[in-house]
């Protein structure tokens, strides 16, 4: 990890790219989860917009519960059924469509009874010049216009007598993604050859029992088998040829042609219903138009669909409205939405434009996850389905688009989502780089405090006052020259970790360490009024563990170094400097260099701290003997320099206030205290400035 946190690790950075990798694949598959929401979306749809055009063109003769109570149970003789075809004639029905198949004779025909009867052999003979219940149904159905349907099966049975053609464009392929089915289970060959045309009543369901769309065009026997629905709009417009329009893409089918309709499918040959509620009217029982006493409903020209609606026969299926209906309801809606030109498509050309905008929100979000504040995102992530959900339904209301906005919001949401954690993480690893970068700068108590309360800390420089302490050992080259490197490296390490910890100790920031030099700054990067004091208070310890070291350290022929400090305050601009290669939490400005002057200065003056008038004027009970107004390099104005002491010192000041003013009697009174204190550097110091001619405490150290 880079000192300044930038360089995170490549995984977290990666993290959304790989969501997002993981969303196009689900959504290039279709995974199960995913389809089951599209759908549901889907439904949601169909219950907001049902179809509110078309009607009246379908009636359906439904075989009910009170049909089978009235008339008998299932299945009914087919010359019963013959009956209703007539019926069905004398209302004026144009075209009549069975929503189911009768692939075995009629057990109840005369002849079949004869099996069942002990008939002599005059009964016998006249039973069977009975007329045959097929035949008579069959000569219905050829007497009016029939679709028979039949269910889909795997394995072959029987083929269909061809009663449509298709027409296809030279060279493309409608066919090669439709269903296939291995066979079909017919009705007696008697009674298709008698029908106008076939149709498959089959549908198939996805992962749940709810109808969606219905494949009008399978493979069914090695040939092409149109649905139920298809077939009765063919008939209908007495048409002999279906034509099909293959794909752009040249694989599969685009549309379905019938007459003057154009059917628009998936490449599959599905069409999607758009339904509307059940309509009860659209429903005649079947008992009614079998009863004699009951008058013939009025039909003029529409289609009709015969199938049941009774629980024990088994046909029932389930809408997007959540309604349970008979299968006979899909093939009666897909006929009013086909006659009412209201297509429901998902386009190629819409799948497209769902992957860009995958792709570019997906990306788009990434981005604005790194940049972004927290409820900003907040509030995206909020948005983001309202908006996409509502742009769908739009679609689907006026234009009938069928589109995913599901796929889209699952990549935006997985992508913003991971981004935001990624960011967190790095962000995480950025806090965790301040705790350890600034663990080397700071007391460790400091540390909780700047992560915790982050805005304490400016990363940029700013101006700020501050105090600073900067320490020097006297003499360290020659020690370091005449001590053994192993025994040189253990004790200066020994002795910046107790200096170290002093400072920590006072809440100061280490500002550097060049050899033995140390550089100590308070008040920044958290700032501390009482800063002054702080690094007086340090100045003050470290001159105190300095000596004990050195005298704990020192033999009879090596002297550990003595310990000079400077101390001031002053306005600097403080930050990080340097670059992506270096970085170093510092302090720029004149105090810093007139601390580090000040320390300089001990030597001249033989004091161990020298601090200056600045530091002090925040530290009124500290008790300091004045050294001079002291000339530095690279300032123009004389500082006020004072050493700390345990104690006032009432004869010093004295002398040194004779000094300042110039007074003839400071040369005596600095006799006096050397005299008194032959130990006493800084008095000597004086006293020979005095006997050198200086008259004032001003104090030259820029040669």
């Amino acid at each position: 990890m880079a000192r300044d946190g930038r360089t995170e690790g490549g995984l977290s950075v990666l993290l959304p790219y790989l969501g997002l990798l993981a969303c196009v694949v689900v959504y290039l598959f279709d995974s199960t989860p995913l389809t089951a929401a599209r759908h549901a979306y889907f439904d949601q749809l169909q219950r907001w917009h049902p179809r509110d055009v078309g009607g009246g063109h379908v009636v359906v003769v439904d075989i009910d519960e009170q049909s089978l109570q009235r008339v008998g149970q299932w299945p009914w003789p087919r010359s019963r059924l013959a009956d209703m075809l007539k019926r069905l004639e004398r209302a004026g029905a144009g075209l009549v469509g069975f929503d189911m198949a009768f692939p075995e004779p009629d057990r109840t025909s005369p002849r079949a009874m004869l099996e069942h009867w002990p008939a002599s052999p005059a009964l016998a003979e006249l039973v069977r010049k009975l007329p045959d219940h097929d035949q008579l149904f069959a000569e219905a159905i050829a007497a009016t216009a029939v679709v028979l349907g039949y269910p889909l099966q795997p394995l072959p049975r029987q083929p269909a007598p061809v009663k449509a053609g298709f027409a296809t464009k030279a060279g493309s392929d409608p066919d090669a993604e439709l269903f296939r089915f291995g066979g079909r289970l017919g009705s007696l060959p008697l009674l298709e050859q008698a029908a106008s045309g076939l149709g498959h009543f089959s549908v198939i369901n996805g992962a749940d029992p709810i109808v969606r769309w219905v494949p009008l065009l399978v493979i069914a026997e090695g040939r092409r088998a149109p649905a139920l629905a298809l077939e009765m709009l063919r008939v209908s417009l007495d048409v002999d040829m279906f034509r099909l329009e293959a794909d752009p893409s040249g694989s599969g089918l685009s549309a379905i042609g019938v007459g003057a309709l154009r059917i628009p499918t998936e490449v599959d040959g599905v069409a999607w219903l758009h339904y509307r509620p059940r309509q009860v009217g659209a429903y005649l029982p079947a008992w009614q138009l079998l009863d004699d006493n009951s008058r013939l409903p009025a039909l003029a020209g529409r289609m009709v669909l015969v199938g049941s609606s009774a629980a024990l026969l088994h046909d029932t299926r389930i809408t997007p409205l959540g309604e349970v209906v008979p299968g006979v309801e899909v093939h009666r809606q897909l006929i009013e939405q086909v006659l009412a030109r209201d297509w429901l498509r998902r386009p190629g050309w819409l799948i497209g434009c769902e992957v860009i905008a995958l792709l570019a929100g997906a990306l788009a979000l990434i981005r604005v996850a790194n940049r972004w504040p927290a409820w900003r995102l907040a509030l995206l992530l909020v948005t983001l389905p309202f908006v996409a959900l509502a742009l769908g339904r739009w679609l689907f209301a006026h234009a009938g688009l069928i589109s995913d906005p599901v796929s889209p919001l699952l990549a935006w949401v997985t992508c913003l989502t991971l981004a935001s954690l990624s960011r967190l993480y790095r962000s995480d690893r950025r806090q965790r780089w301040i705790r350890e970068a600034f663990s080397r700068y700071v007391s460790p108590n400091l540390v909780q405090h700047l992560i915790e309360r982050p805005e304490a800390l400016e990363i940029g420089g700013r101006r700020q006052e501050c105090s600073f302490v900067f320490t020097d050992l006297e003499g360290f080259t020659g020690f370091v020259e005449n001590t053994p490197p192993r025994d040189a490296v253990s004790l200066i390490n020994s002795y910046l970790d107790g200096m170290i910890a002093i400072v920590f100790r006072h809440h100061g920031t280490l500002g550097g360490i060049a050899g033995d030099s140390l550089i100590a700054i308070f008040s920044a990067p958290v700032h501390q009024p009482d800063h002054r004091a702080r690094a007086l208070g340090c100045a003050r310890d470290l001159d105190r563990f300095a000596q004990d070291f050195a005298t704990g350290h020192s033999t009879t022929e090596h002297h550990f170094c003595r310990t000079r400090i400077g101390v001031n305050s002053g306005e600097v601009t403080v930050g990080n400097f340097g670059g992506s290669t270096m970085l170093e939490y510092r302090a720029l400005g004149d105090p810093v260099n007139s601390a580090a002057r000040l320390e300089a200065a001990n030597k001249t003056f033989g004091t161990r701290v020298c601090v200056s008038a600045e530091t002090l004027a925040g530290c009124p009970d500290w008790p300091a003997r004045p050294v001079g107004r002291l000339i530095l390099r690279g300032r123009r104005q004389p500082l006020s320099a004072f050493e700390p002491v345990a104690e006032k010192d009432p004869n010093y000041e004295q002398a040194f206030e004779l000094l300042r003013r110039g007074s003839p009697q400071a040369l005596d009174r600095f006799v006096e205290l050397v005299r008194a204190r032959p130990d006493d550097p800084l008095c000597q110091f004086h006293l020979k400035r005095l006997r050198s001619g200086a008259r004032d405490d001003l104090i030259d150290l820029t040669d």
